[in-house]
């Protein structure tokens, strides 16, 4: 009997550089029945968890859909939840649903809600950067008139949406401030700004141990974003000491918490997210070192499948 695999995932997909292509077409290399749908499919009928899913064949450039169906989720054997954030009631709305699955999850539901990504960094104040994370505006300006040169972030958005740099005496913090509180209804991340952009590196976990890294490099000079959505280019990088020692510690929690796959920011010393919702990153390391990760990944995976 072939095992099935179900993606939980957004549609709008980068085919070409997407890691939730690369682990469909090694589940697909491997006789998997691979399922799609999004969360706004994902329902709880009579306490049971069911998606209007759609059987899907990854091709070399594009999707090949099947008509759709209503699957049973308690009779796949792998789900992958890899839509991206907002972070919200939504979002948190799917892992409650499916906390009642018996597949093995990727990641875990209980602790994807538990570890919002900009939140999760706080378990480990030796890594991080000066931080505030509020939507008192008197806190913010106070916090800023301290460090001068801040990063304003939306917690729950993500790749670098509404991310803007205050600083040389700008008076329009709070303004600012507000207009972002008010736009994602919640408090806002701010950041003591590093400089060293340029040392910014995505490092990928699996089961708490790194196996690739890449440094981005922002689009310009006046970009201060290192996203790769966002045009960033990337280049092979090394991890010296202190990036291990970042990669020990978050890889004992998230092993500790049963988070198998995740992806984390280092700038220069500092930690600065944990992204454990959708970690991107495999085709660029495979790209760069001519790898097959999804390979070593999936091995990973169906290791812990028969453990279950």
């Amino acid at each position: 009997m072939s095992l099935s695999v179900a993606f939980q995932m957004d549609k709008n997909v980068n085919f070409r550089n997407d890691t939730t292509v690369a682990l469909m077409q090694e589940a697909q290399k491997r006789g998997y029945e691979i399922f799609f749908y999004t969360p706004n499919d994902l329902s709880l009928k009579n306490n049971e968890p069911i998606a209007s899913a759609k059987r899907v064949i990854a091709c070399d450039s594009d999707f090949n859909f099947s008509e759709g169906e209503v699957i049973p989720l308690n009779k796949t054997h792998i789900i992958f939840v890899r839509q991206n954030p907002p972070f919200d009631m939504r979002y948190i709305t799917t892992t409650y649903i499916l906390e009642k699955v018996n597949a093995l999850i990727i990641n875990n539901p209980t602790e994807i809600r538990n570890c919002p990504e900009k939140l999760l960094v706080s378990h480990f104040p030796q890594f991080t950067l000066p931080t505030l994370i509020t939507e008192d505006l008197a806190a913010i300006k106070s916090f800023y008139l301290e460090h001068k040169d801040v990063i304003l972030k939306p917690l729950y958005s993500y790749g670098g949406n509404d991310v803007l740099r205050i600083n040389h005496n700008d008076t329009n913090i709070e303004v600012i401030s507000q207009i972002m509180t008010e736009k994602y209804n919640c408090p806002i991340i701010v950041q003591l700004f590093c400089n060293d952009i340029n040392s910014d590196k995505r490092v990928l976990l699996l089961d708490g141990e790194p196996i690739g890294a890449i440094r981005r490099v922002p689009n310009s000079n006046e970009e201060i974003r290192t996203n790769i959505r966002l045009g960033a280019s990337v280049e092979k990088v090394s991890l010296n000491d202190r990036d291990r020692n970042i990669c020990t510690a978050v890889g004992l929690e998230l092993r500790k918490r049963g988070l198998l796959f995740a992806a984390i920011d280092i700038i220069g010393d500092y930690l600065l997210e944990i992204n454990i919702t959708s970690p991107t990153g495999v085709v660029e390391v495979n790209e760069l070192y001519n790898l097959s990760l999804e390979k070593t990944i999936w091995d990973c995976f169906e290791k812990t499948l028969k453990k279950q």
